[in-house]
């Protein structure tokens, strides 16, 4: 049956919400749609991501990467006579012991040249650097600074890492990079990566690899390698296995992904290596988001999971822990009874939601923390009240974290979110 689309029957349909107590106080219409959101909800101009490996240097010692992009937009940009814009900064990374010795210190110089004033705003992540240390396995904390020449001012990132040893019977993985372009020599050795710091990726017309290291413990028995790609709803999208005798102490490994991610979503990649009785299983969450595509429905239990605040406490415990099948027949008879227009074959306000969980979890999730967008406190915010009327964004302030702040002017409300570890894990702090 063809729903009506007339102003009378939107007018009716948001006076029969509001009046029922619904579960979305502001409904995203013209002037506030999807499209809307994404412009504000864009990402950080400042990212940062360290990862482990293997030292290739000492057997004793794992190194750590850490690799750092950053906008223009950051930086202070000088006119000269001729009109040209420049800019110079410095970034220092230093890694301190858990005893707060310096134990390392690396630093990069550059200038960065614009011919207009529109390039000096450029909020891409252009300027790129990589550091690298090998250090004892233990606890550290590292410290990146990056020090705008003109104003003399510092933003500031900490975080605190555990290196592990590689050396121990049964590690046979690194940890893994994601990342938009890859470059090789004629013989197919890696030479440069350009990372992905996100591990989401945008861009369905390019190739997108993820990157690690395998360990042998000898050369004598063949190591099998054996990785899948699995959505959300537990597809499996890829399965691949296959063994090799291995001639050397580090094998570098890639995978294309963009082979076999066709479809918007989130995925894990999970990956196993076996040498006789060693083995080791990792297994990590990245994202694809094509502009022109909507994410699939979630599946019945993180549905349930996403409808927490709307389902009275003692009630959702005893959902939540029911058999799918119930689930099922309570989610259905939940959205049924709140079906705005129940003559037709849409139920307009779980649309709503689908649409307000899928935006969550492709603007708000934290791949590296496992972290899905509706359960962060941005996600919860967004799937109960919709978009904000207003969003102010301090994302690269110096010496604060970044933090956002959300205004609903229907309900007269602000909220107050902060990402203290610098990496989009935005906690409520505050509301008024």
């Amino acid at each position: 049956m063809q729903k009506p689309r007339n102003t009378k029957y939107l007018l009716f349909l948001i006076i029969y919400l509001l009046s029922t107590g619904s579960v979305f106080s502001q409904r995203m219409g013209p002037g506030r749609n999807m499209e809307g959101s994404k412009q504000v909800f864009g990402p950080s101009l400042f990212s940062y991501e360290t990862y482990i490996f293997k030292s290739s240097e000492e057997e004793n010692k794992s190194r750590l990467e850490v690799y750092v992009a950053f906008a223009n937009d950051i930086l202070q940009f000088v006119k000269d006579r001729q009109g040209n814009y420049s800019s110079i900064y410095e970034m220092l990374v230093t890694v301190f012991d858990k005893k707060g010795n310096l134990v390392g210190e690396q630093s990069a110089t550059d200038d960065v040249a614009a011919q207009n004033f529109a390039f000096t705003n450029d909020r891409r992540l252009s300027n790129k650097h990589k550091f690298s240390f090998d250090l004892l396995p233990a606890e550290y904390k590292v410290k990146i600074n990056l020090t705008d020449n003109d104003t003399q001012q510092t933003l500031e990132r900490k975080k605190k890492i555990e290196l592990k040893s590689f050396s121990f019977k049964k590690a046979l993985l690194s940890e893994v990079i994601f990342a938009d372009k890859i470059w090789a020599n004629q013989n197919g050795k890696i030479e440069k990566i350009l990372p992905n710091l996100t591990r989401k990726f945008v861009n369905p017309d390019s190739s997108f690899w993820v990157q690690f290291e395998l360990y042998p413990k000898n050369f004598q028995d063949s190591l099998n390698l054996k990785y899948s790609i699995i959505d959300m709803n537990s597809h499996t999208v890829a399965r691949k296995s296959f063994s090799f005798l291995p001639d050397r102490n580090i094998v570098r490994y890639l995978i294309d992904l963009s082979k076999y991610v066709k479809i918007s979503g989130r995925y894990f990649l999970i990956l196993q290596a076996i040498q006789g009785e060693n083995q080791t299983k990792k297994r990590v969450k990245f994202s694809a988001n094509w502009s022109n595509e909507q994410f699939s429905k979630v599946n019945i239990d993180v549905a349930i999971k996403t409808m927490k605040a709307f389902i009275p406490s003692g009630e959702f415990k005893q959902i939540k822990n029911a058999p799918d099948s119930v689930k099922k027949e309570y989610f259905k008879k939940f959205w049924k009874q709140r079906d705005p227009t129940s003559e037709t074959d849409h139920n307009e306000l779980l649309e709503e939601f689908y649409r307000r969980v899928n935006f969550s979890n492709n603007y708000f999730s934290v791949n590296m923390l496992d972290l899905e967008g509706w359960h962060t406190d941005r996600g919860a915010i967004y799937i109960k009240y919709g978009a904000p009327t207003e969003v102010e964004r301090h994302l690269d302030e110096i010496n604060l974290p970044p933090f956002e702040i959300w205004f609903y002017e229907k309900i007269q409300r602000r909220f107050f979110f902060e990402d203290r570890g610098g990496r989009g894990d935005f906690k409520l702090v505050r509301m008024e």
